[in-house]
């Protein structure tokens, strides 16, 4: 195995396009996600679910000692319950804050613990949002945990020469976030008008499209000289 992409949320949007994608390109791909329908000969699905702290817990990663590369993907993530704070409920609360921060933080922590001493060339890849970078009303877990993904990517290059990681900013893609989104009441979601028309102007960019810029950043990792990086930007 020369290259080795482990990817969450494996089985559906941006993660699955990716993991087609990267299948074409000869790459062995470990998915990580509660379902799949996709079958690959270099296709490793392992039932997880990433809101689970337990399951989390007892993620065990395979053993790549000969591979040149190894990309950790951290794709999955939840919009949630899109209401303001005071009107969410608790266990969702919980939930997106697992998927979307815990699980990202324990996976980057069991990668960079199992294959930190290897000769491969290592890179983590956070998919983050420009969620991050501003708060959106009836968002909160979302805006919270999207930051908090950007600094994780941070902490762990000041922490390590050897791995490289970045935040991707994907932009607004068609995926079922999106539909959820357009099918939340405007009560709930004050913004829900502007994603309605994203869609009916066909202004949402498809997963293919996302799947084959993260391709291009894999493959040309020295063009970029910051860790957070916009593909609206090229």
């Amino acid at each position: 195995m020369s290259r080795v992409a482990l990817i969450t949320g494996s089985s559906k949007g941006i993660g699955l396009s990716l993991t087609k994608f990267l299948l074409e390109e000869k790459f062995h791909v470990y998915g990580y996600s509660r379902t799949n329908k996709l079958k690959n000969p270099n296709f490793y699905f392992h039932k997880t679910d990433l809101s689970d702290v337990n399951t989390l817990k007892n993620i065990v990663f395979p053993n790549l000692d000969s591979s040149e590369e190894i990309f950790l993907i951290n794709n999955a993530g939840e919009i949630g319950d899109i209401k303001k704070y005071g009107n969410k409920d608790l266990e969702s609360i919980i939930n997106e804050i697992n998927i979307n921060l815990s699980a990202p933080t324990i996976i980057c922590n069991k990668f960079i613990k199992k294959y930190g001493g290897l000769k491969s060339k290592l890179t983590i890849i956070n998919i983050s949002s420009g969620a991050a970078l501003r708060p959106i009303k009836s968002w909160g877990t979302y805006c919270q945990s999207k930051a908090g993904i950007d600094m994780l990517t941070k902490i762990i290059n000041e922490e390590n020469e050897k791995i490289k990681a970045y935040s991707i900013y994907p932009g607004v893609v068609n995926t079922e976030m999106q539909e959820k989104i357009r099918n939340t009441s405007v009560e709930n979601f004050p913004l829900k008008d502007k994603f309605v028309d994203y869609y009916e102007k066909n202004q949402l960019t498809n997963p293919e499209t996302v799947a084959s810029k993260i391709y291009y950043i894999m493959s040309n990792l020295s063009e970029f000289s910051t860790n957070l990086i916009s593909l609206r930007d090229f």
